[in-house]
């Protein structure tokens, strides 16, 4: 490539721009702009979990009944179960109850 072509690529366009002029003495520089982005949102994991008809149909219709996706329900008693250690020990007792 002769010297006095510019060329397309980044080089091109590094020597058709050329230096950036350095600050005006006597004048103020600025401030950096703070680019502010949004935290990204954490992908969810997928659970499957397998219940028994009458099970299906209690939480199916509890839902329905406050206006909630059943999934939903099944978070907020995970918090609860996280929250609450009183629950948390009742859990715990009927987990691992004989089972007849």
């Amino acid at each position: 490539m002769s010297p006095t072509k510019r060329g397309t690529g980044i080089e091109g366009i590094r020597r058709g721009v050329g230096q950036a002029p350095g600050p005006v003495p006597g004048t103020a520089v600025p401030e950096p702009v703070q680019v502010l982005q949004r935290p990204r949102r954490e992908k969810p994991v997928r659970f499957t979990l397998d219940l028994d008809r009458d099970r299906h149909q209690f939480l199916k219709q509890y839902a329905t009944g406050i206006e909630a996706d059943a999934s939903e329900v099944v978070r907020a008693l995970l918090d609860q179960l996280r929250a609450d250690d009183v629950l948390a020990d009742r859990v715990r007792a009927r987990v691992w109850e004989p089972r007849a």
